[in-house]
């Protein structure tokens, strides 16, 4: 029996997911030993290591043993689909199972090839099953938020040297991203306007910090970057949810394009560092609050290269210091030619 739980600081209001069984992983993740991150399940021929497929994809162009892009339930999920919600007190802490969903998608079955040399039909078809899932994920009105991140590399927290995203359905919306939705909200109430589409409209006007557009999207760097050469990768255009955002695959391959170049960019800019890639949106069914959510933050991505540590004032504190300003990285990578 899986042991482990979900507790919530009463302090800092986030929750912490117990894990008791992911020891061994996140050791080898603090090590520097890469002969472990060289082991490659999700490779064609070891479809056995990982188990049921949920969806599969089969692209003939660049199939592989029957595949493209697979996703299943995460070998060792740190949330479990079939744990009920049993939300409870112990004194003044909240506590519940480890309800929710834990999927891998494996991107594409070719080895020892890093995601911006994959086709753009190839990243289109990944985005397509992302957005499959989380249309599917969520049906369960036990979740309340999905998150879709890519940790690519040791230094990001990657445990398989190959190309795979990870997506997690939490009974609850993690309070950073509760802060973006109120900060949102409150922008909505006091202008009656989204308050990402209000930063896109100026960073397309003052040009200082884009990194790469097209029709539907644009790359930047945030005003206020807390890591170097940090990028937000937005839609021009206001879409709530990034699986009915996009309902068209053309507009698949617009998001492939720009996310492609941006990855592009930050590999030969900075010899190939690891990074997180991180896709935000709104909650899900939140009831009568999910209209205004809506209309008050559309989605975007984050893409965040690690180069630097985080020193104890962003631990603790949320406050983070970068050496980079954002127009003189958003200068360097626009420099960056394909």
């Amino acid at each position: 029996m899986i042991k482990g739980c979900l507790r919530r600081d009463p302090l800092n209001k986030y929750w912490v997911i117990f894990a008791p069984e992911k020891v061994s992983t996140i050791i080898k993740q603090s090590s520097e030993q890469e002969a472990d991150f060289d082991l490659n399940p999700y490779a064609p021929g070891f479809e056995f290591a990982t188990g049921r497929d949920i969806l599969r994809k089969i692209n003939p162009a660049y199939a592989d043993q029957n595949w493209s892009v697979r996703v299943f339930p995460a070998k060792k999920p740190v949330l479990l689909i079939e744990s009920e919600v049993n939300f409870k007190g112990k004194g003044l802490y909240d506590v519940m199972e480890r309800l929710g969903a834990h999927e891998v998608v494996v991107e594409t079955p070719r080895q020892n090839i890093y995601f911006d040399q994959l086709s753009i039909e190839e990243i289109a078809d990944v985005l397509n099953v992302v957005r499959e899932r989380i249309g599917d994920l969520k049906k369960d009105t036990r979740f309340r938020y999905v998150m879709v991140s890519k940790n690519r590399g040791l230094a990001a927290g990657g445990t398989i040297n190959h190309n795979y995203s990870e997506i997690k359905a939490y009974p609850f919306v993690p309070p950073l991203v509760q802060a973006r939705i109120d900060n949102a909200v409150a922008y909505y109430n006091l202008k009656e306007r989204c308050l990402l589409c209000d930063i896109v409209d100026q960073e397309l006007e003052s040009k200082e910090r884009i990194v790469a557009k097209n029709d539907f999207f644009v790359a930047f760097c945030p005003y206020a970057s807390r890591f170097p050469f940090e990028i937000m990768i937005s839609p021009r255009k206001h879409g709530s949810v990034f699986n009915t955002a996009l309902s068209d695959f053309d507009i698949d391959k617009e998001l492939a394009k720009i996310l492609r170049l941006v990855l592009l960019k930050i590999r030969k800019a900075l010899k190939a560092p690891a990074y997180n890639c991180v896709f935000h949106y709104p909650p899900v069914n939140s009831g009568e609050k999910e209209l205004i959510e809506s209309k008050a933050l559309h989605w975007y991505i984050s893409i965040i290269p690690k180069i630097t540590n985080m020193m104890s004032d962003a631990l603790e504190g949320g406050v983070y210091t970068n050496p980079t300003l954002p127009e003189e990285a958003a200068e360097f990578l626009k420099n960056i030619i394909e």
